[in-house]
């Protein structure tokens, strides 16, 4: 059943994992040397490389000697490498800093045994990041100068005269694996590396490395790539439609992660073939059933869940309208109450962007709310403020909904009633007995997603009843909240929102007084103190400097405290006001002179993450 799927984790003591290196150690001392026929020297060699690969390099070429050295010991022995746990890695980690030949030379010696290295545990990873290296330098052009390769600390130039060879290797390299997918596809590891393909082919080439949970699939900003790629991108998604075996797509993890990764190389590529896909996905893969007590067969398991949310980021908003009314209208509230299928009520309303279909859903939403707060699956609530947020629309309606569930609709002397009951997600009368319980604990008092729906009500139109009740609460429970990592936040979208008055802005700072010290001797109030100290004028940052110099050195006594003296020169603020303020104005006049060159650098750092 889709509500037994997913392991709950949480609480769960984990063991600190071992490094590669350590867990290589271990594998030699029991003289099994990487689950490959390599002899105890090399394999103690390879060890040695991992080892030296973790130091840092005092200069760009001593780092590339090193990269040369380590393939120059590896001329004839590549598929020994590669097929071995700790050679794969090496193979893999260093691939970046390698230079054409090196890579022509590996794939050269590749490719007699493509078949077998496909379906290799370690050898399919470097085959894979063969081509993402390639394609990323054959599509170098497409790129902003500032950033040369994705998540390298050494930048490999790309003569002109040798973009045409990354491509061809490439193109190379993929027809082999488009052409063997009827085999690959159903394979553990051959079908990852047909994914990179579909997905470099698609642009989809500065895909993040370092992914938290293996089993989702996280895509990084789609590049431009060459008119080559976007031809063999349209045959192979074509062939891959009109194969008859793709009927049982979906059904299990390989292919169902397959076609995700189809549809989003496809994207803005190739918009009428994603629509064919989803129908046929939709409409054969998985028909909706007609009758309202069963749920569709695509809720059944999670792979074929995350296809359909696939096909919700990618459609257009007839298409999604249409998986709307087949598979979520009428079977809405027993969606909502399932664990593994309420994800996808969000991602409904994620991928929501028309305002007249998100208006129909929320008329049949928010009677569920007291539904949805019972079984704690309140991420749908915080999806559906983000919806209201994003289209301008039922923003009153949703507050008053969510404060009547909560049974917090206060009257003027009670309105610190409602950041209580929203911030926690709980009435008041429970908010109230967790406080008096968890006094000194403000992670019982704070939901990650009642913070979320706080930062986007703040971002309303009409925010009046938030801004009233954050301002009405408790000085000492607003520095609880502030110094929680996830209500941190709140304040964030208090001073960014631009319908939040500076009247406001000036109470907050005021509710603030005596309490600067502690903020900036925490790691999340520190970032709250200078958050507000980039708007707060001359005189309220005056007050904050009194505060500050009054604790003297003990300021010091926390790293965030250290950071916080320093930056805002607590020394010479005691030493002298006037040459402190005059300082202070030098640094104003630089920050606006370098303002749009400080933006843009934030938003490319943005677009990255």
């Amino acid at each position: 059943m889709a509500d037994d799927y997913g392991n709950n984790e949480r609480g769960k003591k984990r063991k600190k994992k071992r490094s590669h290196v350590q867990m290589a150690k271990k594998l030699a001392r029991r003289r099994n040397h990487g689950y490959s026929n390599v002899d105890g020297e090399t394999y103690q060699y390879m060890v040695h490389i991992l080892e030296l690969m973790k130091s840092d390099f005092s200069t760009t070429e001593e780092k590339l000697i090193f990269v040369n050295n380590v393939y120059e010991q590896t001329v004839g022995h590549e598929l020994e490498y590669a097929q071995n746990q700790v050679g794969s890695r090496i193979l893999d980690s260093l691939l970046k800093y390698a230079s054409l030949e090196t890579i022509q030379r590996l794939v050269a010696a590749f490719q007699s045994s493509l078949r077998i290295l496909s379906s290799d545990r370690f050898a399919s990873h470097v085959l894979q990041k063969i081509i993402v290296v390639c394609a990323d330098r054959g599509n170098r052009g497409t790129l902003s100068k500032s950033c040369p390769e994705q998540d390298a600390d050494v930048s490999i130039e790309v003569k002109e005269l040798e973009v045409d060879s990354y491509n061809d290797i490439v193109l190379k390299l993929s027809k082999y694996f488009i052409n063997n997918r009827e085999e690959f596809v159903f394979d553990t590891y051959a079908n990852h590396v047909l994914r990179t393909v579909i997905e470099c082919l698609g642009g989809l080439i500065d895909k993040p490395d370092n992914s938290i949970d293996k089993r989702k699939l996280i895509l990084g900003e789609k590049r431009p790539v060459v008119q080559n790629y976007k031809d063999l991108l349209y045959e192979t998604c074509n062939r891959l439609y009109n194969w008859p075996r793709l009927l049982e797509f979906g059904q299990d993890e390989f292919t169902s992660g397959l076609l995700q990764s189809t549809l989003y190389s496809l994207n803005d590529v190739f918009p009428e073939m994603v629509e064919a896909y989803i129908k046929k996905i939709t409409n054969e893969c998985f028909k909706p059933k007609k009758e309202e007590q069963q749920l569709p067969n695509i809720f059944q398991r999670e792979s074929s869940v995350r296809l359909l949310e696939a096909c919700l980021s990618v459609a257009s908003p007839k298409c999604w309208y249409t998986m709307y009314e087949e598979y979520f209208s009428h079977n809405l509230k027993q969606l909502l109450l399932m664990r593994g299928t309420n994800f996808s009520v969000q991602r409904l309303f994620d991928h929501c962007n028309v305002k007249e279909h998100f208006e129909q859903l929320f008329e049949e939403i928010h009677s569920y709310f007291p539904d949805i707060l019972d079984r704690g699956y309140t991420g749908v609530l915080v999806s559906v403020a983000n919806a209201c947020l994003k289209l301008q629309t039922k923003q009153g309606a949703f507050v008053t909904e969510l404060l009547n569930v909560l049974d917090c609709e206060a009257k003027n002397e009670e309105q610190h009633r409602i950041l209580a009951c929203i911030i926690s997600l709980k009435k008041f009368e429970n908010c109230e007995t967790s406080e008096a319980k968890t006094r000194n604990d403000s992670r019982c008092l704070i939901s990650l997603h009642g913070s979320l729906i706080v930062q986007a009500i703040l971002k309303f139109n009409k925010p009046i009843k938030m801004v009233n009740s954050l301002l009405e609460t408790n000085e000492e429970k607003i520095v609880q909240i502030f110094e929680d990592p996830k209500g941190s936040r709140i304040v964030d979208a208090f001073m960014d929102s631009k319908y939040v008055g500076e009247k406001s802005r000036e109470k907050l700072a005021k509710k603030l007084k005596g309490y600067w010290s502690q903020l900036a001797k925490s790691t999340h109030g520190s970032r709250i103190l200078d958050r507000i100290w980039v708007w707060a004028s001359i005189n309220q940052r005056t007050l904050i400097m009194e505060e500050l110099a009054e604790v003297g050195e003990s300021l010091r006594s926390t790293m965030s405290g250290q950071i916080m003296y320093n930056k805002l020169n607590v020394p010479l603020f005691v030493r002298n006001r006037n040459d402190w303020k005059e300082a202070l104005g030098k640094e104003e006049k630089t920050r606006v002179l370098f303002a749009n060159i400080i933006g843009d650098t934030m938003k490319k750092k943005k677009k990255k993450k």
